[in-house]
C-alpha cells in the first residue's frame, strides 16, 4: 500500500475515533448488581395486660425465623401482672423473613418480605381456677395480655 493511502486510512481512522460518541460502551453493559448485604433493623415491643385479679401473672415470647426456623439469640421473653405497660426494643435480623409469638394460651407466626416493614399483634389469655372454696364459691381468675411488634 501507499504512503499516502496508508496516512489517509490513519486519518480517516482517526477522525472517526474523535468524533464518535465516547459514552457508547465497548462491551456489553451488564445489569446493576443487587444489593447482596442486607442489615439487621430495629423493632419496638410493647406488652399489656388487665385483670381484675392482682398477684396472677401473664407471658408472652416471640422469635424471629428464616423459613420456619428459629433464629437463636434475637427473640424475647417477658411477663406482667395486671395493670403493666411495659416496651422494649430490639434487633430483627437481615435474614428474618418470619415471626412467631406467644401470649398465655394463644399463638401464632407471620411471614413477610426481609426487605419490608413489619408489625403484628397478638392477644392471649390466662385462666386461673383457685378451687372450691365451699361456702364461698369458686375462685376463676383470668388475665388477658396484648404483644405488638412493630419493626
Amino acid at each position: 500500500m501507499c504512503s499516502r493511502r496508508m496516512q489517509s486510512c490513519l486519518l480517516l481512522a482517526a477522525l472517526l475515533a474523535a468524533c464518535s460518541e465516547r459514552n457508547t460502551p465497548t462491551a456489553p453493559s451488564s445489569r446493576p448488581l443487587a444489593a447482596t448485604t442486607s442489615v439487621d433493623r430495629p423493632y419496638t415491643w410493647s406488652f399489656t395486660c388487665h385483670s381484675g385479679q392482682p398477684g396472677i401473672t401473664i407471658n408472652a415470647s416471640w422469635d424471629w425465623t428464616e423459613n420456619g426456623t428459629v433464629i437463636s439469640s434475637y427473640g424475647g421473653y417477658v411477663w406482667c401482672t395486671p395493670g403493666d405497660d411495659l416496651s422494649g426494643s430490639g434487633v430483627r435480623p437481615a435474614n428474618a423473613n418470619g415471626f412467631t409469638a406467644r401470649v398465655g394460651d394463644n399463638s401464632n407466626s407471620w411471614t413477610f418480605d426481609p426487605a419490608g416493614t413489619f408489625t403484628a399483634s397478638l392477644k392471649g389469655s390466662v385462666h386461673v381456677n383457685g378451687g372450691n372454696w365451699g361456702w364461698l364459691g369458686h375462685s376463676n381468675y383470668r388475665i388477658d395480655g396484648t404483644l405488638t411488634v412493630v419493626s
